[in-house]
């Protein structure tokens, strides 16, 4: 439906210096979380209400990204296709990249014994690491464009330099989908996705102050 005055403030919607009506989903952001009830908020009365919200959650912000570490790994990140089963979204491709310090050259080069020893276990801890960087990466990018899943996930290791300055590059692509048909989930998992999706509009809200 089209408006002419904002109906939150009245503010005109029409002419050169005119706001615009923020998405359905900025409102039921702002409604949730100042307990209002209000139909459409424009971008010029939303600007004081979005910026309360995000000092109310700032005082939290480390209590946030606590949480949010714990439970991002439900997030799926899935190498196939999704589940025959399953109805869903497409949103779009999420990557992710990260460089390690491995001596990994050095490791292979050693005996077969020294291979099978610490020095590969400690080369494998680093990889591990940086591989789940990757996948926190693309569970957070999925999420923020409103996804719950991410399928057809493709992993590459690449080798950077020679000798002491060797480096390891975690390569990490795939296809964030949001699932429609949720009942596919357990009642755990459906309610820490739902949390997952609360708290990562938390910290959005933290980082886009709005002058």
């Amino acid at each position: 439906m089209n408006y002419e005055k904002c109906l939150n403030c009245d503010k005109s919607l029409n002419g050169f210096f005119s706001a615009d009506l923020l998405l359905e989903s900025k409102v039921d952001f702002i409604n949730k979380h100042l307990k209002e009830d209000k139909r459409a908020y424009c971008s010029s009365c939303s600007k004081p209400l979005l910026n309360k919200i995000a000092d109310t959650f700032r005082k939290q912000k480390a209590e946030i990204q606590r949480r949010l570490q714990q439970i991002i790994h439900y997030i799926l990140v899935m190498t196939s296709p999704s589940p025959i089963n399953w109805d869903y979204e497409v949103l779009g491709m999420v990557s992710a990249q990260t460089t390690s310090g491995t001596g990994f050259a050095t490791e292979l080069s050693r005996s077969f014994n020294d291979f099978f020893g610490a020095g590969s276990q400690t080369t494998n801890r680093k990889i591990g690491r940086a591989t789940n960087l990757c996948k926190s990466d693309l569970r957070v990018q999925c999420v923020r464009q409103g996804g719950n899943a991410i399928i057809s996930t493709d992993i590459d290791f690449n080798e950077i330099g020679a000798g002491s300055t060797n480096m390891l590059m975690v390569c990490m692509a795939g296809t964030a989908i949001r699932v429609t048909n949720m009942e596919n989930f357990s009642t755990k998992d459906r309610d820490t996705i739902i949390e997952i999706v609360e708290l990562t509009e938390k910290l959005e809200a933290i980082a886009t102050e709005i002058k």
